[in-house]
């Protein structure tokens, strides 16, 4: 019997006591009417959850509840734990009023081994810093957030109708448009952090605030590396890279030096495909755009130190180069090969609002301090899971060029 229905039974036991006459207290009755107001309170809860749940909206997981109501992962985490509340008690009666709708079947480690697992927690506090240190995102990636169903199928036109000139009275040639259907289906990125019992127990603002980044970085660099160079197997998404279909640029048979001159042909290689438009930038490691930024023009023949191209080259006269935005990454290899080519690496240029990044649900979070060596570490381990997918409206919507000279 919930909280709600053990209401309910002793209000209706005050009230049969007071009809049969075994009481008329005054404090019976003020009882009684404290009880209704809190039935009530509570019908009005659950109906508030029951429209959030339909909407995939529960506070903890709507990232304007959250706004509205900070979540401290710390306090969440001291609490379950140790069962410390004090300081915590808005992540209390978040945690009491939703607990059932926010639980899930998280499985144990053997009884042996430790116990059970806390149940996880769902939060969004932390989404807009996952976005943060996306490079594909701030290159205006489409995010698809709140997602309830799998697979999510898209419509995407391949071809289209053709025109013909014909006589009088003549057939026209039949065409139509050809259609495909891009398929989305969750993946999950995980991270484990333990976490030293002492600081959770200080849970002060500066340790929130490492946790929140340190996981936070850790699931946006996966991501991010996934939408560039995710591989499609297994369970990890396939990224631009190994998208077939899409445009590339070559510079030589061992790789070349990276230009001005290959720059613009990358960004033909989309123009000639009709897909320059939208959100149009350059992703590539940090050694390419200072080569970029570092290139000299002779000033005359036999000129082996030259000018720079512009100067100061600074990050914003470098985009005024380019004609377009750009993001640089480390996570962009520098080491790649190509016949006798070596230290060579990747530059993509797109539409970026064609790459797709799906999102179902929140962040999930759950802990223990008894999984593996926590407890006699005494720490607790923190686990996080994104589950996400991604994929590339229309491929030609990216050049990529995997041979520059990155030194």
């Amino acid at each position: 019997m919930n909280e709600l229905e053990q209401l309910r039974a002793l209000m209706e036991e005050i009230k049969a006591k007071i009809e049969s006459g075994e009481t008329t207290s005054g404090e019976m009755t003020t009882k009684m009417n404290q009880l209704q107001e809190k039935i009530n309170a509570l019908e009005a809860a659950n109906a508030e959850l029951k429209a959030a749940i339909e909407k995939h909206q529960i506070p903890g997981l709507d990232q304007e509840y959250a706004k509205k109501h900070p979540f401290s992962i710390l306090k969440v985490v001291r609490g379950m734990v140790f069962n410390v509340w004090k300081g915590a008690e808005h992540e209390q009666e978040v945690m009491r009023t939703y607990a059932e709708q926010l639980q899930r079947d998280m499985g144990t480690t053997p009884g042996s081994a430790g116990g059970n697992l806390v149940p996880p927690v769902y939060l969004a506090t932390m989404i807009e810093m996952l976005r943060a240190e996306s490079v594909a995102i701030q290159l205006g990636a489409t995010m698809m957030d709140g997602l309830t169903s799998s697979p999510v199928e898209m419509a995407r036109q391949d071809s289209g109708a053709t025109a013909y000139w014909v006589a009088e009275n003549a057939a026209i040639t039949k065409s139509q448009a050809g259609f495909s259907l891009l398929s989305l289906t969750p993946k999950q990125c995980s991270a484990l952090t333990p976490l030293s019992n002492r600081l959770i127990k200080m849970s002060n603002p500066g340790a929130e605030g490492v946790v929140q980044r340190d996981i936070a970085t850790a699931l946006a660099l996966a991501i991010d590396l996934a939408a560039l160079r995710g591989s499609g197997v297994g369970n990890e998404p396939l990224g631009i890279a190994n998208t077939p279909s899409i445009g590339t640029k070559a510079i030589g048979a061992d790789g070349g030096p990276l230009t001005y001159d290959v720059m613009l042909d990358m960004e033909g290689v989309v123009e000639d495909a009709n897909a320059l438009r939208g959100r149009t930038g350059y992703a590539f490691n940090p050694k390419a755009k200072r080569i970029l930024k570092k290139q000299k023009v002779a000033q005359y023949s036999g000129d082996t130190g030259g000018a720079f191209v512009i100067m100061p080259m600074s990050d914003a006269n470098l985009r005024d180069a380019l004609g377009h935005d750009f993001r640089s990454t480390t996570q962009i290899p520098t080491n790649l090969t190509k016949g006798s080519g070596s230290n060579l690496t990747e530059v993509y240029f797109g539409n970026w609002t064609e790459l797709l990044i799906a999102s179902w649900g929140g962040l999930e979070i759950a802990m223990s301090n008894q999984t593996s060596d926590a407890f006699e570490k005494n720490q607790t381990w923190i686990r996080a899971i994104k589950e996400t997918d991604i994929a590339l409206r229309h491929a030609a919507s990216f050049c990529l060029c995997n041979d520059a000279q990155s030194q």
